[in-house]
């Protein structure tokens, strides 16, 4: 007797599990809207023509790239208490600052 083991045998795996059915998966019509969400405030909105705008005033130099977040943060962040909207201005800074596909936008703008 050999101590291989292979599928179902000696050590081996024993192949896959029961496949769920409907009847399995846990009930979800209770599951409400998610407008339903407790304690979340409307944000703001930047539209694309805005951010155009943005663009043509960080290309003329009328604004410095910290302005600019500044905009959008007061912008897209409307609503925001005040701690996520330091984290939304934390995360945009990081972001203009660490990532190669945006700083290569940023270089033709």
């Amino acid at each position: 007797m050999s101590s291989i083991g292979g599928p179902g045998g000696i050590g081996g795996p024993s192949g896959p599990g029961r496949v769920d059915t409907p009847d399995d998966i846990a009930d979800i019509s209770d599951v409400g809207d998610a407008g339903q969400v407790a304690g979340v405030a409307g944000t703001g909105t930047v539209a694309p023509g805005q951010l155009d705008a943005l663009a043509a005033e960080l290309a003329a130099g009328r604004l410095t790239p910290r302005e600019a977040i500044d905009k959008l943060v007061d912008e897209a962040g409307a609503g925001l208490p005040a701690g996520e909207r330091a984290e939304l201005r934390e995360l945009l800074t990081d972001l203009v600052a660490n990532d190669p596909y945006l700083a290569g936008l940023a270089g033709r703008v």
